[in-house]
């Protein structure tokens, strides 16, 4: 009797830790599957809440493009209207100049790389010869107004009427020999010497002699202005001209240096442009008209 006791005891204790066990392994796989479902939703979260990034960095962006886009379109607009003022500008200057001045070759461009808007131009007038300053104020003012001679011109341009010997006024330079040779590009030799604390490199092309001086005291070489010089008139050229012509270019460019001089003839005149770089002259004498 006590035996069996014993053994249903053993049984009972048996289904008790039997079922305990069981719950124990529902309560994981709850536990399991509540995890689970934790963690998709957070994954649909997640994703929800990159969709809504990504859409926000896509409409920023193309807002940002928009206003890029709008910005340079403005840019370009505004350029352009700078650009028409300028040319109209020089446009009215020289058209009210051709009246003052008949027969006077003028350039159609300023030959400025900025400050057009604000170019003001006066002249002198005499029966023997022309003169006309080209200059940039601080505001724009009308043509020959008095204010204008306070003004430093950037480029001059003189017209000397029926000159007898045009020779005289032009210097043109005949191609010099027994000195050093300096190459200036493939096809162009020039000369080179020094006199006076300078160095002087002088090359022609055509009707053309070329020279430019450097200051030794100042310690400037003439090569590289030469070089310019030479690639400026291969693009621009220079005014026709029967008689033989000059080019004389000090080395160093500033505002009312007047460094760069271009004298030639054209019939019973003889004209010549000063101005404060090379690159404004080739552009201004390759629109005279």
């Amino acid at each position: 009797m006590k035996k069996n006791r014993k053994n249903l005891a053993l049984l009972l204790l048996a289904a008790s830790l039997l079922a305990g066990c069981a719950g124990q392994s529902n309560s994981q796989s709850s536990q399991s599957s509540q995890a689970k479902s934790e963690k998709k939703a957070e994954s649909k979260a997640s994703s929800k809440s990159a969709a809504k990034s990504a859409a926000s960095s896509a409409v920023s962006s193309t807002k940002s493009s928009s206003s890029q886009a709008s910005s340079k379109s403005a840019a370009s607009s505004s350029q352009s209207q700078r650009q028409s003022t300028s040319a109209n500008r020089m446009g009215t200057l020289t058209s009210q100049l051709r009246g003052k001045l008949p027969g006077m070759l003028l350039p159609a461009a300023d030959g400025l790389g900025q400050g057009s808007s604000n170019l003001n131009i006066r002249y002198t007038s005499s029966s023997s010869q022309n003169v006309v300053y080209y200059s940039v104020g601080n505001s724009p003012l009308a043509l020959n107004d008095s204010w204008i001679a306070s003004e430093k011109p950037y480029a001059v341009l003189t017209e000397k009427k029926n000159v007898a010997d045009a020779s005289s006024l032009i210097n043109y330079q005949e191609p010099k020999t027994g000195l050093p040779a300096v190459k200036i590009a493939s096809n162009v030799t020039g000369t080179e010497e020094g006199a006076a604390g300078s160095t002087y490199l002088q090359f022609n092309q055509g009707q053309w002699s070329f020279v430019v001086r450097a200051s030794n005291v100042q310690g400037q070489k003439p090569l590289p202005t030469a070089k310019k010089l030479l690639a400026l008139y291969q693009q621009y050229g220079l005014p026709d001209t029967a008689a033989k012509s000059s080019v004389r270019v000090d080395v160093g460019e500033s505002l009312g240096s007047l460094n760069t001089v271009i004298t030639w003839a054209k019939g019973s005149s003889v004209y010549q442009l000063k101005a404060h770089s090379m690159e404004t002259a080739f552009k201004m004498l390759k629109s005279l008209n």
